[in-house]
């Protein structure tokens, strides 16, 4: 028995269009349901109040094309735009009159801002953890750019503030614009881009990234994790005044100044001309009285020395001197005089005195020193014999004696 040919197995024996989608179909019909989560993009009523948008990655940015029709965003009971993040539930529907491959939604639901917080302040603490928002990474601002980037979205408020406060601080700012989608799903790389762009720019001294207040979900795309790494690694210095005060998307915390407001950052940028010329006015006016009371005491200084008498007449200095010179050496004549003197005097006391003391003033006076002949001094009449030889010394001279 001859087989039935394979269809679809070989040239001869191809599939047909409506075969094929049949068989797709299918085989798509037995996947079944699931929920998934993305973000909204190009959603907008139909005919019918029907909706053909399609669910963006949160991630990678991969699409599938959704089919919502009208009961399923009644039953929902909630308004859908661009952006929102949504949680759908359905299944893969394939559509054989196009051959096009759709998720077809059977229920809608956005989800939680709670939840959203939750997953930005995750994120938030990563990002802190890595150390990307550490201030010792923080680059210091230029005191006056050459040329400011400013990334914005075009004609915007937040632009028009920026440029008139600067240029109202500093007339001869530059600017380098840089026109970005500023919320919605088009706000993380058109931000990149710019940012790139500018930071690649030697002109570019500092950068700018504003836009004006919005909602939670308006200013989600500044949290975005991509870019919060490109504005930390940025080499030039970043200002982020993105909403108001109460604002806060982690690029924020990763910039290297946080204004609370496009005005606000336009004040940070640049320096107050008025101020700054105060400033100089008050410098080169404590310059002026420092120098001139310097001069003044100089010129002071001067006078004092002209009218001192030794440079009036450096004669009359050295007469001076030498008057003190020769009163000097005559009082230390009259003070050798006065100690010589006195030194004779003691010298003559002292040689009367030492007069008095001497055996031979003792003779003066009638006394006289009788010797042996061995030249000993008899003091004791018993020590001397008959016949004894005595030297007797007397004041003027000896005589010889023989004792009986």
């Amino acid at each position: 028995m001859n087989e039935l040919p394979v269809i679809g197995k070989d040239a001869d024996h191809p599939f047909t269009v409506a075969q094929l989608s049949q068989r797709v179909a299918e085989a798509v019909s037995k996947w079944g349901t699931a929920w998934v989560e993305g973000e909204l993009i190009k959603f907008q009523h139909k005919a019918g109040g029907h909706a053909y948008p399609s669910l963006r990655d949160l991630t990678t940015g991969a699409t599938i094309s959704l089919v919502i029709f009208n009961n399923v965003l009644v039953a929902a009971g909630e308004e859908f735009q661009d952006g929102d993040r949504v949680v759908i539930n359905g299944g893969m529907d394939f559509y054989q009159a196009r051959g096009s491959l759709g998720f077809k939604v059977s229920a809608i639901k956005k989800v939680g801002i709670g939840v959203l917080m939750a997953e930005i302040e995750a994120r938030r603490a990563k990002i802190v953890a890595e150390g990307l928002a550490d201030p010792a990474r923080k680059q210091k601002l230029p005191f006056l750019p050459h040329c400011i980037g400013l990334i914005t979205a075009s004609n915007s408020d937040a632009e028009k503030d920026v440029k008139q406060n600067v240029l109202l601080r500093w007339p001869e700012a530059k600017f380098r614009m840089e026109n970005v989608s500023v919320q919605g799903p088009e706000c993380p790389p058109t931000v990149i881009a710019a940012i790139q762009k500018l930071d690649a720019d030697p002109e570019v001294d500092v950068i700018i990234i504003t836009r004006g207040g919005g909602g939670f979900l308006e200013l989600m795309g500044f949290s975005d994790e991509a870019l919060v790494r490109v504005v930390a690694n940025a080499k030039t210095p970043i200002i982020s005044a993105i909403g108001h005060e109460n604002d806060r998307p982690i690029i924020d915390d990763v910039s290297d100044l946080r204004a609370s407001t496009p005005t606000d950052a336009a004040k940070r940028v640049v320096p107050d001309v008025v101020e700054e010329r105060r400033k100089i006015r008050e410098s080169i006016t404590r310059m002026i009285n420092i120098i001139g009371t310097f001069v003044a005491h100089q010129i002071t200084l001067i006078q004092q020395i002209r009218q001192n008498p030794l440079l009036k007449d450096p004669h009359a200095y050295l007469a001076q001197r030498s008057d003190d010179l020769v009163r000097a050496i005559s009082d230390l004549r009259d003070e050798m005089d006065v100690r010589l003197e006195k030194q004779a005097t003691e010298l003559t006391n002292k040689r009367n005195l030492l007069r008095s003391l001497s055996p031979q003033s003792t003779l003066d006076r009638g006394y006289a020193v009788v010797r042996d002949s061995k030249g000993q001094v008899i003091t004791d009449p018993k020590a001397v014999s008959s016949g004894l030889e005595l030297e007797v010394t007397l004041a003027k001279g000896e005589i010889k004696a023989t004792a009986k």
